[in-house]
């Protein structure tokens, strides 16, 4: 049996290639503009302390974040997990902005 503390990078692989699949594919998106560029954070020391609530919340900015992920982009020595701060509130912001499902006028364009 699996160990429930670890996450398969097989499966979070799969499951977001599917899910940028259906947003290129089923959405016809390539492109996702953000409405808003600021946003609250936990300071990282006090993300999973949960004996008390934190102290401060820090702002960060989606533009910013997606500058980092595409200096990560051109150069593939920066692809390290560090930059997985980065690219979590982008895929926060794209789980709210991005429609879970086709437009009918898509669907049925198809039909």
């Amino acid at each position: 049996m699996a160990n429930p503390n670890c996450i398969s990078i097989n499966v979070l692989r799969a499951t977001i290639n599917g899910i940028f699949d259906f947003i290129e594919k089923d959405l016809g998106l390539l492109e996702v503009q953000l409405n808003e560029n600021y946003y609250w954070s936990i300071k990282d020391d006090e993300l999973y302390s949960m004996d008390q609530p934190p102290k401060e919340l820090v702002v960060g900015s989606l533009f910013d974040d997606f500058e980092f992920v595409s200096s990560s982009f051109k150069n593939a020595d920066r692809q390290l997990p560090i930059m997985f701060i980065h690219i979590a509130p982008i895929l926060q912001a794209l789980s709210e902005g991005v429609p879970n499902f086709p437009s009918p006028d898509k669907s049925s364009k198809e039909t």
